[in-house]
């Protein structure tokens, strides 16, 4: 299960009306995987080593962060974001045709950069999701790859769909059950505040950005949600970052980030809020060992033989908490998201809790939740050098 804390935000949220909010059930929310032909493409592919995912944001961050999070399979997995031409020849240096599906995701198909790391990929086992008579399915017709269609939901809130649920079964994902998690966390976010975690984390942030802070540090306790940042960034940015409106996000993880953001976080403007997010309980867990003949080395005003006997669970935590009880000692607003542990419903619970979240900011805000300007506009611009070259 999922916990959020709210305790030290320095907002009362109770006292803001969210009734004004509309509650019309998102496309995400209404859309329905079809696990049965997720199966199949899946069952079809299961022999492949090497899985080459093509596309941009939330097309591919959501696998990804199912792919970190719960990926134990032996395949190796190439995230293709870039038409860079040295990365590509180092996956194609790594990844044989014979062994290798190369899976490329964009559902408007026109997306050039996905396109053009496609060609680079000619020969290989190709699968593609797109819609139907875009750039990309007619390439796929010509070429006789194999085509799943785009289901009607965009991409950045695809991640309970075929779009990423395909790759992750490919893996050996129990995709199922990571679905169950975000249909449960779906239905509480669709509710009133009091049980709402997404409606109370959006409206809290969206006080503190009222008051002044309008940047969001939010460090992961965890490499298993590292996979998750790129696609939270993506969330709330292209989603209520729109008419001189909504805040920034950035983050990493902890507490790899508490040795150079900290300094930001604590040491420069004061405009920004921690969020933070955790896990309790992890699969393995083992204490750390100090040798007889270490013991007595000096470790800051104490001994090396202070770590003895520490699991290191407790040592995450202690690392965790170092920064928290510094922000409330320094009256920096801060709150945590906690997962009681990984699984499949726990990180389907963490991708709904997300979806809703970018819809919630956006509407506070009085912006459209599933449109991106702005991210159009320099598409546009980029092509249009490509045709002058």
């Amino acid at each position: 299960m999922l916990k959020l804390n709210l305790d030290h935000i320095r907002v009362d949220i109770d006292k803001f009306n969210t009734d004004r909010i509309s509650k019309e059930t998102p496309v995400f929310v209404k859309h329905k995987a079809d696990f049965k032909l997720i199966d199949k493409v899946a069952r079809k592919y299961s022999k492949v080593k090497n899985l080459i995912v093509i596309g941009n944001g939330g097309s591919i961050t959501s696998f990804w962060a199912y792919c970190k999070a719960l990926n134990k399979s032996e395949k190796k997995v190439f995230l293709v974001r870039t038409m860079d031409p040295d990365y590509l020849d180092d996956v194609k240096k790594e990844c044989g045709k014979k062994d290798s599906l190369v899976m490329v995701i964009s559902k408007s198909g026109s997306t050039v950069g996905v396109l053009e790391a496609l060609l680079a990929f000619d020969g290989y086992k190709t699968l593609v999701i797109t819609s139907l008579g875009s750039a990309l399915f007619e390439i796929a017709k010509k070429k006789k790859f194999e085509v799943v269609l785009h289901p009607d939901v965009g991409g950045r809130y695809s991640g309970t769909s075929l779009v990423a649920y395909i790759p992750a079964r490919i893996l050996g994902i129990d995709v199922r059950k990571v679905d169950k998690g975000a249909r449960r966390m779906y239905k509480k976010c669709s509710g009133k505040l009091e049980n709402n975690l997404a409606l109370q984390l959006s409206t809290a942030l969206y006080l503190l950005d009222f008051n002044g802070y309008d940047e969001i540090f939010m460090p992961v306790y965890s490499p298993r949600l590292e996979g998750f940042v790129n696609l939270i960034v993506q969330l709330i940015h292209e989603s209520s970052g729109k008419e001189g409106k909504g805040q920034t996000i950035f983050g990493g993880l902890g507490p790899e980030t508490q040795h150079h953001t900290n300094q930001r976080f604590f040491g420069g403007k004061k405009n920004v809020v921690g969020l933070f997010v955790k896990v309790d309980k992890f699969d393995k867990d083992f204490k750390t060992k100090v040798a007889a003949g270490l013991k007595k080395i000096n470790l800051k005003d104490d001994f090396l033989n202070v770590l003895n006997n520490i699991p290191l669970s407790k040592a995450v935590d202690y690392e965790f908490e170092g920064t928290f009880r510094d922000a409330v000692r320094n009256k920096i607003p801060v709150c945590s998201i906690v997962l009681d542990k990984i699984s499949e419903e726990t990180i389907g619970e963490f991708m709904g809790l997300w979806h809703y979240m970018a819809v919630y900011s956006s509407l506070l805000r009085g912006v459209d939740p599933y449109d991106q300007p702005q991210v159009e506009a320099s598409k546009s611009i980029s092509f249009e050098l490509r045709k002058q070259n």
